[in-house]
């Protein structure tokens, strides 16, 4: 699947989510229930022939830790990362499609750890694509607000 089909697929899932499930971004709710329901409901649809997983933190066939080389600032402990949602084929490496880093706007931290994330997977992990998402939020929300960051 090349990079225009992939970024296709994904922004039409991220449309259909933004319409169908405004209340999420209004009510502010935690990013993960975002990423959970953006996953599971959404980008499950546009990427049949892979598996859509939210705050999958496993490689390989042992189940073994993800872990990515970062900078002492970006890093967890022990090297662990959980990525938000991964586009994938469970087990390997071979078909990692696309990682996805999010945060809500509400969420003031900084958003330069996510972007070295994103690059690290790619360069690490294998993933042939990176988007970060900052999803508005709160009840002043407009949905032209989303930002989207294409690594790849």
């Amino acid at each position: 699947m090349d990079e225009a089909e992939v970024r296709s697929r994904f922004e039409s899932a991220l449309h259909s989510f933004m319409v169908g499930q405004i209340e999420l971004l209004k009510f502010d709710v935690n990013e993960r229930a975002v990423g959970a329901v953006f996953a599971h409901l959404y980008l499950r649809d546009v990427f049949p022939d892979h598996k859509v997983d939210a705050e999958y933190n496993r490689v390989g066939f042992d189940g073994d830790p993800k872990r990515l080389n970062l900078t002492d600032e970006c890093r967890g402990p022990r090297r662990r990362v959980i990525p938000d949602i991964v586009v994938h084929r469970r087990g390997n490496n071979d078909n990692n499609l696309l990682v996805v880093e999010m945060k809500m706007q509400s969420n003031k931290q900084p958003r330069e750890c996510d972007r070295v994330k994103l690059i690290a997977f790619r360069e690490q992990l294998h993933y042939r694509f990176g988007v970060f998402v900052d999803f508005p939020a709160g009840p002043e929300l407009r949905l032209g607000n989303v930002s989207v960051e294409w690594f790849c």
